[in-house]
């Protein structure tokens, strides 16, 4: 039967083996980005599924959404999803400047 204690350092250790295995995989790949290269492949994979970017289909939802929530009355949760917009460009910003340094 394990006592409080040894479950306390088995929790321990377990915590000590994901961060070994997350940093393994973000140092996988040269040093890149898992989430980077991940949104990269799923962007490209869209891309070329639909000729739009995914990062411009997440945009012009999340202003229609916005525009949704706003005429339904919801005005504090039209502004919160209003301010996602920006962020989706900026991500979109981030992987192609590092799409380019990787070439």
């Amino acid at each position: 039967m394990a006592t409080p204690a040894t479950k306390a350092t088995q929790g321990t250790t377990n915590v000590g083996q994901e961060n070994t295995a997350m940093s393994t995989a973000m140092n996988a790949g040269g040093g890149n980005d898992v989430m980077e290269s991940t949104l990269r492949t799923v962007d490209e994979t869209t891309k070329s599924a639909t000729g739009v970017s995914l990062f411009h289909i997440l945009t012009l939802a999340s202003i229609g959404g916005s525009l949704a929530l706003f005429f339904a009355g919801k005005k504090s949760a039209a502004i919160f999803v209003g301010l996602w917009p920006p962020t989706f460009q900026a991500l979109k910003s981030v992987a192609d400047t590092n799409k380019n340094k990787n070439r």
